[in-house]
């Protein structure tokens, strides 16, 4: 997931171990972040082919998430803000970075392999600079039109199933999957110009993960898919806290990135990624992928680096002017 602006409050002052604590700190959150975060497709993959419908999953494991994260405000002392710009980055941000995309990638995990929807992620930061420029918040720049370039190209090298896909079966729930970081993308652009000021990251990811439940419910009831707890396996059921965990710890620690290091900064967790995703699929499902996903994946990182650079370039030149 690509980040959106960052938090205007401010990070820790440079004192007394502060400025190690500024590089030292992001640093170790952004590793355990690229390193987790994937493990929430797996969760994905192991609920679904359980038994568990992926809409009810999506609700209980953002009910269970929402609901620690509001426990831990309350013993803080901190809890979320009721505000209307406050409620409205909540349910935008709910439906479009929790409620829209992990039900899709829920829905086509049994489909498809779990380091293939970790790739496609990652497309986040390529579609987000796409918005940027079209809601007139970014200017064309060359490194990160070559970026871009090359992230589609990867595309093209996982949707040509005679060579790189294991079944032709399989590009349309790739195609499918590109809906996600799509609505990531215009998520973070919408947050860039919605987000509330002073707000601390563990109320907003709390209150993102509660707005996502509450406009999951009625979607859950009218398609059906209910989920109470019976029929599915005990991995299956597992899989609920096991999702919870992850995505409740990764909100906050995005927002905290972001706050501590920026925006810039935080793009590198798609680096890590995309390794992490692949290297627990193989662990955990014992996935192989043809030549093809590899060069793509390599594709995608070559193209994250040079829209990473690409905004560093924006950003210096903002700065001198």
């Amino acid at each position: 997931m690509a980040p959106p602006k960052p938090e205007s409050e401010p990070g820790p002052k440079p004192g007394l171990g502060g400025r190690s604590a500024l590089r030292i700190v992001p640093i170790a959150l952004l590793i355990a972040a690229g390193i987790i975060y994937p493990l929430v497709f797996s969760a994905n993959k192991i609920a679904v082919e359980s038994g568990i419908p992926p809409l009810g999953f999506v609700f209980w494991h953002s009910l269970c998430g929402g609901l620690a994260l509001l426990l831990a405000c309350a013993i803080r002392g901190e809890l979320p803000r009721l505000t209307l710009p406050h409620l409205r980055l909540y349910f935008v941000m709910g439906f479009l970075g929790i409620v829209a995309p992990l039900s899709l990638l829920t829905f086509v995990a049994p489909h498809l392999p779990a380091g293939i929807v970790t790739m496609v992620v990652i497309l986040s930061p390529t579609l987000t600079y796409l918005f940027a420029m079209l809601f007139g918040l970014d200017r064309l720049k060359a490194l990160s039109v070559t970026g871009i370039l090359l992230g589609l190209g990867g595309v093209l090298l996982v949707v040509v199933p005679e060579v790189s896909l294991p079944s032709r079966e399989m590009v349309w729930w790739v195609l499918i999957a590109l809906i996600a970081p799509a609505c990531f993308a215009f998520a973070n652009v919408l947050a860039a110009v919605m987000r509330p000021p002073e707000a601390p990251s563990l109320t907003l990811a709390t209150g993102i993960m509660l707005a996502a439940v509450i406009m999951m419910t009625p979607i859950m009831l009218g398609t059906g898919q209910v989920y109470l707890f019976a029929g599915a396996t005990t991995a299956g059921n597992l899989a609920i806290p096991w999702a919870a965990a992850i995505n409740a710890v990764f909100y906050v620690t995005f927002f905290e990135i972001v706050r501590l290091a920026g925006p810039v900064f935080f793009s590198q967790f798609n680096y890590l990624m995309i390794l992490a995703g692949f290297g627990w699929g193989i662990l955990l499902f014992g996935e192989r992928h043809s030549v093809y996903i590899w060069g793509a994946a390599a594709l995608m990182l070559c193209g994250l680096t040079l829209l990473t650079l690409g905004t560093r370039q924006g950003m210096k030149a903002k700065a001198a002017t």
